[in-house]
């Protein structure tokens, strides 16, 4: 993911999180908002202690982006918080991509 495609800031998850709409599933809650001077999607991911050591959070996140690297949508103009729970399981990565891309596709559908 590029540069220009993520939220790094952390007032930047803050806003988004308290000011945003939310979707919860098993293993991802996703906080989102409209914004509407962007011609691009802006994503985070955000991994909590709870999920494991720093290796296993590391691990998470290249998950998670290779997860959205295969939907490949950036052209929504939103801002996107991917929050991962703690009942997250590395090894389930087929059936926690199709999680996601179900919470996606509801997200989606709540912005139309």
């Amino acid at each position: 993911m590029k540069r220009e495609y993520r939220v790094k800031k952390h007032p930047e998850f803050d806003h988004i999180i308290r000011s945003g709409k939310r979707i919860k599933s098993e293993h991802f809650a996703l906080y989102f908002e409209l914004a509407p001077g962007q011609n691009h999607s802006r994503i985070g991911i955000a991994v909590g202690k709870k999920n494991g050591v720093a290796v296993t959070r590391v691990r998470i996140k290249r998950q998670v982006r290779a997860m959205l690297a295969k939907r490949n949508e950036y052209d929504l103009p939103i801002n996107l918080i991917i929050v991962v729970r703690p009942n997250y399981h590395v090894d389930g990565f087929t059936a926690s991509e199709e999680e996601l891309n179900a919470s996606l596709d509801r997200m989606k559908e709540q912005l139309n």
